[in-house]
């Protein structure tokens, strides 16, 4: 099965470790990367981020919780495209097993050959006689008649029905009721075909941030640890892969008051094709795609609340009965 990167890799620990030895993991790191010992040195700096960033997930029960939860969805989905292809390749070497072998045809004898070669002369002989003696019994009696001056009999009068129903119209066929449309039948046959362009997009509205009451409100360190953009766009340092003009991805992001991490996923290879940042009230177009199943995820950068935001859901959910405050 693919592994999947997970944040206890990160602080290479094993994933039912105790919270002792993911902190004493994290120390003896932080003791070798912490950019006090490694001034000016960038790649100890992103390395320093990832491991805050691993840290502050499995310290957190509940945030931990939820890691799980993804790492065992994660492998559910490998291992049931892994199984479905393995049913596939087993499927097709079946077939390929069952596909009967070509039996050996004996070799026909000269003699037989010549003797085959007769009847069927004989029998081309004997049609073309029939045929034509057919055709003397059905002409003869005509000519002799008009010779004669016997008059023909009379051509049959076909009388039109006084309201003639209209024929059904003939059923469409499933190649063209599929089809594109074309250019006008009198054009001549070199005029171009009208070009069909396809082109997927997809939607990604993201809902409102409810402020998180228990902690402070506080911005999360960007994967590559350096500062976030200024503006919503890519994320430098991060590879755009899947490079194509088949789908683009809309990531509305203007009804958050957090800026967003956002992952473009592509599911056949579990690899991250897009890291894009999208501004707080913004929207951002992921664009350049190539033809493919992909997923998209985000994350609030902006974590925790204020407490004026705290008050103002506390109020909200006092005047509602029916609402529950989350803890």
């Amino acid at each position: 099965m693919a592994k999947i990167h997970t944040h206890y890799d990160n602080l290479k620990v094993a994933r039912k470790a105790p919270q002792e030895v993911i902190r004493a993991a994290y120390k003896a790191l932080s003791q070798k990367y912490h950019p006090d010992k490694n001034p000016g040195d960038e790649k100890a700096a992103r390395i320093m981020a990832i491991l805050n960033s691993a840290y502050g997930t499995l310290s957190d029960p509940l945030r931990r919780r939820e890691h799980d939860d993804w790492i065992a969805a994660e492998e559910w989905e490998i291992a049931w495209l892994e199984s479905t292809h393995a049913e596939d390749r087993e499927l097709l070497n079946h077939e390929i097993g069952s596909v009967p072998h070509e039996e050996a045809v004996p070799a026909v004898a000269p003699g037989a050959a010549r003797r085959w070669w007769l009847a069927l002369a004989l029998g081309v002989l004997l049609g073309a006689a029939g045929s034509a003696l057919v055709l003397h019994d059905t002409l003869v009696p005509g000519a002799l008649a008009r010779a004669l001056g016997a008059k023909p009999d009379p051509a049959p009068v076909i009388v039109p029905a006084a309201t003639p129903p209209r024929p059904p119209a003939p059923p469409v066929e499933a190649d063209a009721a599929d089809s594109w449309a074309v250019g006008q039948p009198q054009q001549p046959d070199s005029a171009p075909a009208p070009e069909v362009r396809a082109l997927a997009v997809t939607q990604l509205v993201i809902p409102t941030r409810a402020p998180d009451c228990e902690r402070e409100l506080h911005t999360l360190v960007a994967p590559n640890g350096e500062r976030w953009p200024v503006q919503s766009g890519y994320i430098d340092g991060f590879p755009r892969e899947n490079q194509g003009s088949a789908m683009q991805i809309l990531v509305d992001n203007s009804s958050n008051g957090s800026p967003v991490l956002v992952k473009v996923i592509d599911m056949a290879r579990h690899s991250n094709v897009r890291h894009v940042y999208v501004q707080a009230h913004d929207t951002f177009t992921v664009d350049d795609l190539s033809v493919g199943k992909y997923e998209v995820r985000y994350q609030n950068i902006s974590v925790g609340g204020t407490r004026e935001d705290c008050l103002v859901r506390r109020k909200a959910a006092a005047s509602d009965p029916m609402a529950q405050v989350a803890p």
